[in-house]
C-alpha cells in the first residue's frame, strides 16, 4: 500500500469496527461496547457523538479536507459520507425489533459530526500558520547567506 493510500487506512478499519458493533446491536447479541454506552448515563448519545464524531474527523483526513458543495453550503466530504450513513443506519433501526429510532441519535450523531468540523477546521489551519512560518524562515536563512562569487 503506498503513502498516499495509507491515509485512508484509519477511516476503514475505524468504519469496519462501526459496521461490527452495529451488526451486533441489531442482532441483539452481546457486546462489550454496547454494554458499557448502557452502563453509562447517556452513555448511547456520548456513543454516537464519539463514534460519528471520529468517523467523520477520519474521512476528513483520509480525503485532505475535500470539500462538495451542498446546495449553498461546501462541506467536507467525509462529513458529507458520514452523515449519509448515519441517517442510513439511523432508519434502519426501524426495521430491527432489537433496535429503537430515536431522533436524539441523530442529534447527537450530528454533534458528532459538528465537533469533527471545528477539529478539522482547527488542525487545517494551525498546518496553515506552521508551513508560512517556516516558509518565512526558510526565505529569511536564504536572503542572510552571503552569495557565492
Amino acid at each position: 500500500m503506498t503513502g498516499e493510500n495509507m491515509r485512508w487506512l484509519p477511516a476503514i478499519a475505524f468504519f469496519s469496527f462501526l459496521i461490527w458493533v452495529i451488526v451486533a446491536a441489531d442482532s441483539g447479541a452481546p457486546n462489550y461496547f454496547l454494554q458499557l454506552a448502557g452502563s453509562l448515563p447517556y452513555g448511547d448519545k456520548m456513543g454516537h457523538v464519539l463514534l460519528f464524531g471520529a468517523l467523520a474527523l477520519l474521512l476528513n483526513f483520509a480525503t485532505k479536507a475535500r470539500q462538495v458543495a451542498v446546495g449553498p453550503v461546501r462541506l467536507y466530504l467525509g462529513v458529507v459520507l458520514t452523515l449519509g450513513f448515519a441517517l442510513l443506519e439511523e432508519g434502519s433501526q426501524l426495521l430491527f425489533p432489537s433496535r429503537s429510532f430515536e431522533l436524539l441519535d441523530i442529534l447527537a450523531d450530528l454533534l458528532g459530526v459538528a465537533l469533527a468540523t471545528v477539529l478539522t477546521n482547527g488542525f487545517y489551519q494551525l498546518r496553515t500558520r506552521y508551513r508560512r512560518k517556516r516558509a518565512a524562515l526558510t526565505q529569511q536563512h536564504t536572503d542572510d547567506e552571503p552569495s557565492a562569487g
